[in-house]
């Protein structure tokens, strides 16, 4: 068994919202009714989803090892990109959440509770994790502790695959809020309560720089940092022809950056 320690498994469709809902800082229901139509549809989210799997998939492909054939997700939520990428990839999925109990995901892979600087897993276990969307949520005291701490359960020469959204882009993507990212947290905590999204965890505002720096100094090579943008069909219906006219400014402030981290 992989995980350092026996819990008892149990099957469960997905964690509860409840639960997520009720983490400090959280709110059951979106702000005022200030740029509705930057939320994305369902079918927008499933194409996001799809387009965010493949491209990380592609990476996972072209640069993870296979000494042990196995894969963690961090930050899995319920297991829904996760299952995505065991489907476009040949390794054997974990995934790890604080807010998930133990049980196995539709598809039948492993969810365990975890946060990224305390995983349940022996050392050198993994070929590849997976930190998209996620390293902004973690705070910035914990983030050389949760890169040390992946890297141990990563096998040498194992990578880090993810993603990091950029929070200058000029529509923060937690929010849906112009210029966010840019303003300091005392002034985002009042300016959250105008925005058409939960709240949920927060957000830091953390450059693909930061990452860069803490991830060398925790003992991994940078091997890709790309800016990443996603295609109109991914952007909600009322912005599409504006992502479709800002292709060459959003070359220089890209939505987010994908990167590959190996493990020295």
């Amino acid at each position: 068994m992989v995980p350092k320690r026996v819990l008892p498994i149990f099957f469960a469709n997905h964690m509860t919202q409840q639960a997520r809902q009720s983490m400090p800082g959280a709110r059951k229901s979106a702000g005022l009714a200030v740029g509705r139509g930057l939320l994305p549809s369902p079918e927008e989210w499933a194409t996001r989803n799809r387009i965010l799997a493949a491209t990380l998939a592609g990476l996972i492909n072209e640069h993870a090892p296979h000494s042990t054939d196995r894969a963690l997700d961090v930050g899995c939520q319920w297991g829904v990109l996760l299952e995505s990428l065991a489907r476009q990839t040949t390794f054997r999925w974990w995934g790890a959440d604080p807010l998930v109990m133990r049980h196995l995901s539709r598809a039948g892979h492993e969810l365990v509770p975890g946060v990224a600087d305390d995983l349940p897993f022996a050392d050198c276990v993994f070929d590849c994790a997976v930190l998209a969307n996620v390293y902004e949520h973690i705070d910035p005291a914990r983030r050389d502790a949760s890169l040390a701490e992946i890297r141990r359960v990563l096998v040498p020469g194992g990578v880090l695959v993810g993603q990091l959204p950029n929070p200058h882009f000029p529509i923060e993507s937690h929010s849906k809020l112009p210029l966010m990212g840019w303003l300091p947290p005392a002034v985002q905590d009042k300016y959250w309560s105008i925005s058409p999204s939960r709240r949920g965890i927060g957000f830091h505002s953390v450059m693909v720089g930061d990452l860069r720096r803490r991830a060398v100094a925790a003992g991994f090579e940078p091997v890709v940092i790309r800016p990443f943008n996603y295609p109109p069909e991914a952007a909600p219906q009322s912005v599409r022809w504006l992502v479709r006219v800002a292709g060459i400014p959003m070359r220089v402030v890209p939505w987010s950056w994908q990167f590959v981290l190996r493990r020295r």
